[in-house]
């Protein structure tokens, strides 16, 4: 995938050779193009239900549960998710109806980079201030400041559609190659090379402090979703950032920006389940309603037992 080419894992209108190896064997074509047909027809079907999954999140996080600092992180790792999906899906359309798109291929390079790396800085944002309010809790408590997590995510979101609109306005308004190559490079450096071991490494710290320390951490189920979300995001989305520099730097494989989009998707779409699976997690009552599930998937920490039971009865009688 060449900065100036569509960036998504389908075939060019042109061309359906994409993907295939160098021999041009007739018969490879004509396979490598059925692969890409059903990568494109698994990913719209990831995509629809991530789009379902993740606005239910948006609806119940933004609207019907009280909100902490750590669910408006969620909330905008939601929307970024559902942004990536419909960028996606909207695509994945256009190619199987081919229909000849033509500019529109560099908006939605912007477009897909811009949300991948918003969910991408949310979820690294995520693993610093969760670590950091275990290892400095009294701190977190007493000078946290109250609307942080809302100014974070906004410098977050502001910091991609910056880099984003760049490599757009470099990469498809004005072409200048050298210049393109070079800012795109360095957008999948600070997402590989910087983002990702920053939120690894706090994950790590943050799971080896609750784990292994010879005190007792009251994390509640918000460790868990993570924890989780973190592990998912290494082994489904990281990939795409690893693959698409290699191809900017000019190493090419088999499908090799195909397979990382694919996988994208379906880390975007896992996030809503594995809150819901979280929150409903030995949790015996029939009647559990997804508000209660997600309620009960972002505690910061074991709520006070009477409490919480207090809560959960109101939600569940509204």
């Amino acid at each position: 995938m060449s900065p100036l080419t569509p960036p998504t894992f389908l075939p060019s209108p042109s061309s359906h050779t994409h993907g295939t190896n160098q021999s041009g064997a007739v018969g490879q074509a004509e396979a490598s193009y059925a692969v890409l047909k059903f990568m494109e027809s698994f990913c719209l079907l990831s995509a629809a239900c991530g789009m379902a999954g993740n606005a239910v999140v948006l609806w119940y996080l933004g609207f019907r549960i009280r909100r902490n600092h750590f669910t408006v992180y969620i909330l905008n790792l939601a929307a970024a998710d559902f942004g990536y999906l419909l960028c996606i899906a909207i695509e994945t359309v256009q190619y199987l109806m081919q229909f000849n798109v033509g500019v529109q291929f560099g908006v939605f390079l912007f477009l897909d980079l811009f949300m991948y790396g918003t969910g991408l800085y949310l979820l690294t944002a995520i693993s610093i201030e969760r670590c950091l309010s275990v290892l400095c809790p009294i701190w977190c408590r007493s000078h946290r400041p109250k609307h942080l997590s809302a100014l974070v995510s906004s410098l977050l979101w502001g910091v991609s559609l910056l880099l984003n609109t760049l490599g757009y306005v470099l990469c498809s308004v004005r072409r200048s190659a050298g210049t393109c190559q070079l800012l795109l490079i360095a957008i999948g450096a600070l997402d590989f090379l910087f983002c990702t071991p920053l939120m690894l490494l706090f994950s790590l710290t943050l799971f080896l402090k609750v784990k292994c320390s010879s005190q007792h951490f009251k994390t509640g189920r918000l460790f868990t979703v993570i924890m989780l979300t973190v592990l998912f995001f290494l082994i489904f989305a990281v990939p795409l950032s690893v693959l698409i520099l290699f191809d900017f730097l000019g190493y090419k494989f088999l499908y090799s920006p195909e397979i990382g989009f694919v996988l994208s998707c379906v880390n975007s779409s896992l996030n809503p389940v594995i809150y819901f699976l979280v929150g409903s997690y030995r949790d015996k009552r029939i009647k559990l309603t997804l508000r209660l599930a997600f309620q009960r998937a972002f505690e910061d920490s074991a709520d006070d037992k009477d409490e919480r039971e207090t809560r959960d009865t109101i939600t569940m009688s509204s």
